[in-house]
């Protein structure tokens, strides 16, 4: 019997075709995909076309940088840099001027005062005698009418020694006090007859000795109202000369340079103040201390009249002296500290009336011309970008002016004031 082949036996199924989907289809307005999953490519379930994406994107960039542009057009800036007309001046010229500014160039003055102190050492000696000195009080029991007494009445203390006044006074007359008879009175200073220690007394009575052999000796008299001290005779220390000296040197210079500073300080900015232009008055000195003591205060009032005057006026001044062509156009001048100002005569100035003055300027300044900034401001509000130039050429202080807006693409100037800033350049 013959073997038997065994075989396996291979069943090979149907192939079923695909069916043809557009791209339309495949990726309908709404976005997804309509293949079914297991025909679909990894990563592009629901993703569009590249194309667009690149569309939409460049959709969004416009719409981004139109917005942008948009936004700007309501926060326009503007900076406006002017450069004014100049001219460099040199002079040397006198002028009669006056406090009033009558004549030539006004001026104005300011007065200021100071004190300063040191101790200085008492180096030298000096005899002196000193005379005692207190206070009385004179009683007029004599009558009504008032007495006077000349300078020098002495008055003698009961232990015998001599005082005088030093000017002469009235004593009042006596008066009735509630049904009394109370005797006139008036306080004054004496001074002992000779000096010396002696003279040094406690409080005591005195009378008149020029009443004696008059009904007045008895009924003037008078009581100390303090004790008689000072009197002195013999060697103390002193402040030598070379010392004055030296103190006065010392305290003169702090008092000019303390004055200076305040002068600076106070003068109004609208005003100039020239190193020249200032005068300096120093009192003599005055001590203090204790007799005996190695040392004394040394003190000295200074003061400064100072001439100051008015920035725009001397600009003005120079500019209408020195340039033929200003034609009233106003002008300042910021180098006005480069001029050297000197007083003639200085020497003989009277600091405690100072009207009339003949100055002498010499250097060199800058004259710059003015323009009215907020005027130019407000003809720029709002204006188109293309008439600055045109609207410059109604300031001829100016000499040229650039302008920078923000953004740079705006081309038309801002309508609000602050938002246009104006810098002046001086060259």
């Amino acid at each position: 019997m013959p073997k038997a082949t065994i075989q396996d036996i291979i069943v090979r199924k149907k192939k079923i075709p695909s069916p043809i989907v557009t791209e339309k289809e495949q990726f309908p307005p709404g976005g997804g995909s309509n293949l079914p999953p297991y025909e679909r490519k990894y990563g592009e379930e629901e993703t569009p076309p590249k194309r667009r994406l690149y569309v939409m994107a460049f959709i969004a960039v416009i719409s981004f940088a139109f917005l942008l542009f948009a936004l700007s057009m309501f926060f326009v800036s503007a900076t406006i840099t002017v450069y004014p007309k100049q001219k460099e001046i040199l002079i040397n010229k006198s002028v009669e001027s006056s406090k009033s500014g009558g004549t030539g160039l006004a001026f104005d003055t300011v007065t200021l005062s100071a004190k300063e102190s040191i101790t200085a050492p008492l180096t030298g000696t000096k005899e002196i005698k000193k005379k005692a000195t207190g206070i009385i009080i004179i009683y007029n029991a004599y009558s009504s009418k008032p007495q006077k007494l000349i300078k020098n009445t002495r008055f003698e203390a009961t232990d015998g020694k001599i005082y005088r006044i030093d000017s002469s006074i009235i004593v009042p007359g006596e008066s009735l006090v509630s049904g009394k008879t109370v005797p006139g009175s008036t306080e004054t200073v004496v001074s002992a007859d000779e000096a010396g220690e002696k003279y040094n007394i406690g409080k005591t009575d005195f009378t008149i000795p020029g009443f004696k052999g008059d009904a007045r000796y008895s009924k003037f008299y008078a009581r100390s109202k303090t004790d008689m001290e000072g009197g002195f005779i013999g060697t103390i220390y002193s402040l030598s000369d070379e010392d004055e000296a030296s103190a006065k040197t010392t305290l003169r210079g702090r008092l000019s340079e303390s004055l200076l500073n305040d002068a600076r300080k106070n003068i109004p900015p609208d005003f100039i103040l020239y190193e020249d232009a200032m005068f300096f008055d120093f009192s003599d000195i005055k001590t203090s201390g204790k007799e005996g003591e190695k040392t004394i205060t040394v003190e000295e009032t200074g003061k400064l009249y100072a001439v100051i005057i008015r920035r725009a006026l001397l600009s003005k001044f120079i500019a209408e002296s020195e340039i033929s062509d200003l034609e009233g156009m106003p002008v300042s001048s910021p180098t006005l500290a480069n001029l050297s100002l000197s007083i003639k005569n200085k020497e003989l100035v009277d600091t405690s009336n100072i009207n009339n003055l003949t100055f002498t300027i010499v250097g060199t300044t800058t004259i710059v011309w003015d323009f009215d900034k907020k005027s130019l401001v407000d003809n720029l509000l709002g204006k188109p970008r293309k008439n600055f130039h045109a609207i410059l050429a109604g300031y001829p202080g100016i000499m040229r002016a650039d302008l920078s807006l923000t953004p740079f693409w705006a081309q038309v100037l801002p309508k609000k004031l602050e938002e246009i800033t104006v810098k002046t350049v001086v060259e």
